[in-house]
């Protein structure tokens, strides 16, 4: 039976099959969705309510960090929607194209336990093209603590501990491409799904008002 890091390695290969993002343009489009708990406590930890709270996201991020958030909720929109000048957003793409280089990078933005945080965040900030993608994966596999779990749902999901948030992320990835499906954050009881994000598409946009382009 493979190990968790050649399960990963094995990911990392398929991403050959993985399609080029679409679309030209200077601002890196994500379309997302999922849900979070929110929960409000006393000072004294006692849980006062608890909640789901589902929303839809899309961003428009240029390399200077400005750009365009929307998120809704249901069919109100939610903060921090709105316009961002320079500097604004998350700008700092990795463009990264050796595993050296991606693996300086990745430990300049993680803690000593925020592995999964910072392979995570690459997705959610930049469009992560099929060969940043593999970089990825042969990065994460030398991570300690790698987990497959046997888990009813539609990909391989590799588990990665991540103390800095008393909890463990879930990563789901398409089988056949290896590419990054959703993130759900399980809190440190081992049961309870704390939040989830799906990656619903992404690509490049020529202004913070278009889409990327569709397939020919």
């Amino acid at each position: 039976m493979p190990s968790p890091a050649e399960v990963v390695r094995a990911l990392a290969d398929r991403t050959a099959s993985a399609p080029v993002p679409r679309g030209t343009g200077r601002y890196h489009y994500r379309r997302t969705s999922g849900w979070h708990q929110h929960t409000d406590r006393t000072t004294a930890g006692q849980v006062l309510s608890a909640s789901t709270e589902f929303f839809d996201r899309e961003d428009w991020v240029a390399p200077d960090g400005s750009g365009r958030l929307l998120i809704t909720q249901g069919s109100a929109v939610v903060r921090p929607s709105g316009y961002f000048p320079p500097g604004g957003l998350m700008g700092d793409f990795l463009v990264a194209t050796d595993l050296s280089s991606v693996t300086a990078a990745l430990s300049r933005r993680m803690s000593p336990a925020g592995a999964a945080k910072a392979f995570t965040t690459v997705w959610l900030v930049q469009v992560v093209p099929p060969r940043l993608q593999r970089l990825l994966l042969l990065w994460l596999a030398e991570r300690p603590g790698l987990v497959v779990e046997d888990v009813d749902l539609p990909g391989v999901v590799v588990s990665v501990p991540d103390s800095a948030f008393a909890s463990t992320r879930q990563l789901v990835f398409d089988p056949e491409t290896g590419m990054l499906l959703q993130i759900r954050n399980v809190e440190d009881d081992g049961a309870t799904i704390g939040g989830c994000t799906r990656w619903l598409d992404s690509g490049y946009a020529e202004s913070t008002e278009s889409r990327p382009a569709a397939a020919s």
